[in-house]
């Protein structure tokens, strides 16, 4: 399989495929942080398996490799090339990619932009265009470089003429630009110090990536800001556990589309590197043992049936608010599984009901059982009792033969029917 080093990411390097390095390739140390493959928890044998030695690949040949291997290698190198596509590649290339990795249309204005720029809006084809290609050639500019800050001066002395002679227009689409947190945003080197007089105090309440990355940009602007968080920690969910030499991170390693996502920008500025997610992506328990396949399906489909049944909540029946509060999907799912615990526990009330009836039976059956017996006790010490005489007329004999003929059917019948102890109590009622 192919194994082509990442490069380190360059000044130049705007392209997504610098940010994504070969999966099998990597040997990851506590000390630089990374950004995993899979929303699942890997376990530290995963870890250790990839810091196993691999003999180089100069000193395999491809006639030492079978062919089966050779070409299933092959069709996931080919796979892996995705990127370097020559459609894929423009797309995150030039003015058009820029203006896509900004979360913008290449060639027409937001109407946030419209909003902003009503004399650009209403303005010419021709005014809209260059104020579109002053839009995306700074944000360009920005994405070459989002380690340092784009100030003014450097995109005015950067701006191929003649989109550089209206310095007004450029001064507005900078501003806007960074008034919105498309240009300097994130972890980068300021050239131009944060004003000493603060504008106003703002407090985030909250830490995690969002609070944080509210708080730098206020700063920025020249605010003064405290961030409060309730947790002895910062991050929110971002959360990496260290044990050793093994690190594991417990939520928020996945992203997600690299494409127009700021956390792509924000990995160039901390040099954080980004590795393709693989397709098989074993469950671990705590043991360190892989969660069997079929345990690990039956799991994934009854999340996604609980995803489906808060779909169905939120869009079909529209019920997103509950005592005029918004419901979060976390409460939905909560009320989605008590609803199923309801069912599940009503449907085993039913059991226990049908349990005690059954119980029920079973008592009156063995009672009618303790009276057949005591009925036949009585019937066996009248036989014994005709038996001990010495002379016995007709009646008293036919009454033994009968008594001991009947005893013998009840008895055979309470073996092999419960019920018919009953019945037979009122047969052999005649034979005293």
């Amino acid at each position: 399989m192919s194994r082509r080093k990442k490069q380190k990411l360059d000044l130049k390097d705007s392209e997504e495929k610098s940010l994504i390095k070969e999966e099998d390739d990597v040997q990851e140390t506590p000390e630089k942080p990374k950004m995993q493959g899979s929303d699942k928890k890997s376990s530290p044998g995963a870890g250790s398996k990839t810091a196993k030695k691999e003999p180089k690949k100069e000193d395999i040949k491809k006639e030492d490799i079978p062919q089966a291997t050779w070409s299933k290698d092959k069709k996931k190198e080919e796979a892996d090339s995705e990127i370097d596509d020559p459609v894929i590649k423009d797309l995150f290339s030039g003015l058009e990619g820029a203006a896509f990795q900004s979360r913008m249309p290449f060639d027409k204005l937001t109407s946030t932009e419209a909003a902003c720029f009503p004399d650009i809006a209403n303005a010419a084809l021709q005014t809209v265009k260059v104020y579109l290609n002053i839009r995306n050639r700074i944000l360009q500019m920005w994405l070459e470089n989002p380690k340092q800050q784009l100030i003014l001066e450097h995109a005015i002395d950067r701006m191929e003429p003649p989109y550089n002679s209206d310095l007004q227009l450029l001064k507005r689409v900078h501003a806007f630009l960074e008034r919105n947190g498309f240009i300097n945003y994130g972890i980068f080197k300021r050239l131009k110090p944060i004003p000493a007089k603060k504008y106003g105090k703002v407090i985030v309440i909250g830490a995690g990536i969002a609070g944080l990355a509210a708080a730098q940009q206020l700063q920025q602007f020249g605010l003064e800001v405290i961030v409060l968080e309730s947790r002895d920690r910062v991050g929110g969910r971002i959360a990496t556990f260290r044990k050793g030499n093994y690190i594991a991170d417990l939520g928020a390693m996945v992203v997600t589309g690299l494409g127009g996502n700021p956390v792509t920008t924000l990995s160039k500025q901390i040099d954080m590197e980004l590795h393709r997610i693989r397709q098989k992506c074993p469950l671990y328990q705590s043991t360190g043992v892989t969660v069997d396949k079929d345990k690990d399906e039956m799991v994934e489909r009854e999340f996604n049936r609980l995803l489906e049944a808060t779909s169905y909540l939120s869009h079909q029946l529209d019920f997103n608010y509950a005592g005029n509060k918004p419901v979060s999907l976390g409460q939905a799912l909560e009320w989605v599984i008590k609803l199923q615990e309801k069912h599940v526990k009503e449907k085993q009330i039913l059991h226990l009901k049908s349990y005690i009836t059954l119980q029920e039976k079973l008592k009156v059956n063995q009672c009618n059982l303790i009276n057949v017996k005591e009925r036949m006790k009585e019937i066996n010490a009248r036989v014994k009792e005709l038996q001990a005489m010495d002379k016995r007329d007709i009646q008293e004999e036919f009454a033994v033969r009968s008594g001991i003929k009947r005893s013998e059917n009840v008895g055979r019948r309470m073996g092999s029917a419960p019920g018919a102890g009953q019945g037979d109590r009122g047969e052999t009622g005649g034979v005293g």
